[in-house]
């Protein structure tokens, strides 16, 4: 519902606002709404013209609507009584014509069309991209009101998404199959791993001429990655106040306590303590599911003092002053518990 373009990435009209106000390297020119209303004949519409011109003139099917100054803020409106026909916007700058754009009324589709966003894809099983669906006149013009149904069949890949930019519709984003909304419909192909020749997806609806898109396949391996150990951060250190008796590592901690007790990060610096005593450092944590298997070492990093080691509750091992610690620990599953006692 809102933002310059819908689901499928399809410009809406904001979209032709926006480069118009900031696009100064080319020329824009939009012309809205499109001209297929067969409910509004002999009725009132209003037509906008968007553009980065400085003068912008409509001709209504023949019928010269008049020049008006870009408006780079409201843009330009004039209003006209709807009749099948031709819409001719025409962009001036310094009084010379730098930009048209011709809208019309088209008749019933006559076929489908399928635009690729590429001609060639690798064949290594990831590579994906959308092609776009429309449906034409025996004129090849678009018809931007179409809602035809479409399916699809694939070879040489793989349908993984479909949509139309309709965010109230209900139809399924996978399959083979698709409404056109406004006019305008998607299909996400991807390749086949170490897949080569072309990728081809045919588009087919009922009394339409069938469309099909071949798409040239560039034989490529995966890409491989060196296997490494699995590295888990520890978070969650708690901090008890220092002591000047030795705390005990298995001290249970209130849930309501926010207070006596301050959260550490791994890493970051802690203020220096302001007498000698005992701090306690402790953390729950439940390891990867490999380390409750196999087992794993516990990296705790420099020792600022002597210190006591504990896991789940049970004294595991003293560390030196400056001793760069680790904590080896054996098959478990679940939680664990790590308490440091530190002398300061």
């Amino acid at each position: 519902f809102f933002g310059c373009m819908d689901l499928c990435g399809f410009p809406k009209t904001a979209f032709f606002m926006h480069q118009a106000q900031w696009r100064k390297d080319i020329p824009v020119l939009h012309v809205a709404p499109h001209w297929n209303w067969p409910d509004k004949v002999g009725q009132p519409i209003k037509v906008m013209v968007i553009s980065n011109a400085e003068e912008v003139e409509l001709v209504v099917n023949g019928t010269n609507m008049g020049r008006q100054p870009v408006d780079p803020f409201e843009f330009n409106t004039w209003e006209t009584v709807y009749a099948p026909g031709r819409l001719v916007a025409i962009g001036y700058a310094a009084g010379v014509k730098v930009s048209e754009q011709v809208v019309e009324t088209t008749e019933e589709a006559r076929r489908i069309r399928l635009t690729p966003d590429r001609t060639r894809m690798l064949g290594d099983g990831r590579d994906a991209q959308p092609i776009t669906v429309e449906v034409l006149d025996r004129k090849n013009r678009p018809i931007p009101n179409a809602d035809t149904a479409i399916r699809f069949i694939v070879e040489g890949g793989a349908i993984i998404g479909l949509g139309n930019g309709d965010p109230n519709s209900r139809e399924p984003e996978k399959g083979v199959a698709r409404s056109l909304f406004n006019g305008l419909a998607q299909v996400i192909v991807q390749t086949w791993p170490s897949s080569r020749g072309q990728l081809r997806l045919r588009a087919v609806s009922n009394d339409l001429r069938f469309a099909e898109a071949i798409i040239d396949l560039d034989r490529t391996e995966i890409p491989s990655a060196p296997l490494v150990a699995p590295v888990m951060m520890v978070e969650g250190w708690r901090h008890a106040p220092i002591s000047a008796q030795k705390p005990d590592p298995n001290v249970q901690i209130s849930d309501s306590d926010q207070n006596s007790w301050t959260w550490v990060t791994p890493g970051a610096l802690m203020p220096a303590p302001t007498e000698n005593g005992f701090v306690l450092i402790r953390v729950k944590f439940t390891p990867y599911q490999a380390a409750q298997v196999r087992g794993g070492v516990l990296n705790l990093g420099r020792m600022t003092g002597p210190a006591e080691i504990w896991l789940d509750g049970q004294k595991v091992r003293d560390a030196q002053r400056d001793e760069q610690a680790t904590l080896r620990m054996p098959p478990k599953a679940g939680e664990r518990t790590v308490a440091i006692v530190l002398a300061v």
